[in-house]
């Protein structure tokens, strides 16, 4: 079994079948961790979300480009469209994540409401290391 298909399955027995599913790609995989990250915010279940960006920092840190590629294209990049999950970006998204994922959010964003995000998360993470 791929690393990343163990690693999933360690926190989310709930998807066992669509994770040893051989048609399931590591993007596949990245669209059902959104819905499930959308429903945790939602909810504010802490334990989920820990789960969930947790994978999604592992993937982006991996030199394989399907992992990294995914967790940007798959994932970040669109659960910046849940209300919840942008408000709470900062809290969940690791600097080294954000700076690798910046260009991405940018073009995806706009000029704009990235330059927002990005004054917004680095007065959060300021406020973090205090």
């Amino acid at each position: 079994m791929e690393t990343w298909r163990a690693k999933l399955l360690e926190s989310f027995p709930d998807l066992r079948a669509e994770i040893e599913d051989p048609e399931t790609t590591i993007y596949g995989a990245f669209m059902e961790l959104n819905a499930k990250c959308q429903d945790a915010h939602d909810r504010v279940d802490d334990f989920a979300l820990t789960a969930i960006y947790d994978f999604a920092a592992w993937c982006s840190r991996q030199k394989e480009k399907d992992l990294w590629n995914a967790a940007g294209v798959s994932f970040y990049e669109h659960i910046i469209d849940h209300p919840r999950a942008l408000r709470d970006f900062p809290r969940w998204v690791p600097p080294d994540v954000f700076d690798q994922i910046s260009t991405l959010l940018q073009w995806r964003m706009g000029e704009e409401e990235f330059s927002k995000l990005k004054a917004r998360y680095a007065q959060d993470r300021l406020k973090a290391t205090s």
